[in-house]
């Protein structure tokens, strides 16, 4: 069994630290220096790249520290899409800066390999970034440009594979696709084009290992289509669809499979025994070293003490069946 985390953290310490939420606000006011705020983003991340190492992680995130959201350093490095106003992310009480098209996409590149090369080089667990899905970016965009969904889509591909290209080389092993949108509205989009849109994507990626992340709602309708598809592994949300555990205990993936079961929208503790016995069936069907465990989103929605009680509860369970 392996262990990992979603993506992003709080950017507020769990205890005595620096703080990337009161430097942005310090610098603003004029008390702080560019230079500064620049070493709180490395004391930060450099604090999340240790707790990985301490909690044993397979595979760790630089937490996310530098990105305002999921969206950020990716509209950073294309041309003609810029951050616009406020939406609410989905069904929680946290907002992003939603992505708004203004003409043809571009890939210029430099800011996301610039922010990964610098977190590879200091990490001792190996490193993924995460990406916003093309069907997320498209539920949660505006288009001002485009007057074709097709185009679009296609542009879009394009520009995003060479987004995950331009990390080879950087020290990161994987690039991992978050969807939410996929599993909190299956319907939304047809089986079969999704599949055909991340073939394109993916096909000509082997350099970098390359996952989807489904969370928020059912990853059971996509199960099947994806795993078909060249992935590293798919990771899903047991929590938002617990009826999943049954499911991954009779049915075989033939891909690595990732099971949110830490839930990272809700304070309350996971047992680590419990979780033990609730993944052991899933173990013996789909294989010990196929499976991981994680939590079932990015941990930022949660306070820092529990966020990092959290990545420590992957340790004790990892632990404990690896004993």
């Amino acid at each position: 069994m392996k262990t990992t985390v979603m993506g992003s953290y709080p950017k507020i310490p769990a205890g005595p630290g620096p703080s990337v939420r009161s430097a942005i606000q310090r610098f603003e006011k004029g008390s702080i220096t560019p230079s500064q705020v620049y070493d709180t983003y490395d004391e930060v991340t450099n604090r999340v790249l240790d707790l990985a190492l301490w909690a044993d992680l397979d595979r760790t995130s630089d937490g996310q520290i530098r990105w305002y959201d999921l969206f950020d350093p990716v509209v950073r490095d294309l041309d003609n899409v810029h951050s616009a106003g406020l939406i609410r992310l989905f069904d929680n009480n946290f907002y992003i800066r939603h992505p708004v098209i203004t003409g043809r996409l571009q890939y210029q590149g430099g800011t996301v390999a610039a922010w990964s090369r610098k977190a590879a080089s200091r990490s001792r667990v190996p490193l993924k970034v995460t990406f916003p899905g093309l069907f997320t970016f498209l539920d949660l965009m505006e288009d001002t440009s485009y007057d074709n969904k097709d185009a679009l889509l296609a542009d879009l591909i394009d520009v995003m594979r060479l987004s995950a290209r331009n990390l080879v080389g950087t020290g990161v092993v994987e690039v991992q696709w978050d969807e939410p949108s996929l599993a909190f509205s299956p319907s939304s989009w047809p089986i079969d084009h999704v599949q055909q849109a991340y073939k394109t994507l993916i096909d000509s990626a082997e350099e970098i290992e390359q996952s989807i992340a489904l969370y928020w709602g059912k990853s059971s309708p996509w199960l099947e289509a994806l795993s078909q598809l060249p992935f590293s592994r798919i990771s899903c949300d047991t929590v938002s669809e617990p009826q999943l555990l049954d499911i991954l205990s009779v049915d075989n993936l033939n891909v690595a499979l990732g099971l949110g079961v830490i839930d990272a929208r809700n304070v309350r503790m996971e047992t680590p025994e419990d979780l033990a016995r609730t993944l052991d069936p899933i173990f013996r069907r789909q294989g010990q070293e196929r499976t991981w465990i994680h939590p079932n989103c990015g941990l930022e929605f949660l306070p820092p003490d529990r966020a990092e009680q959290k990545v420590g509860v992957l340790r004790d369970v990892k632990l404990l069946i690896n004993a």
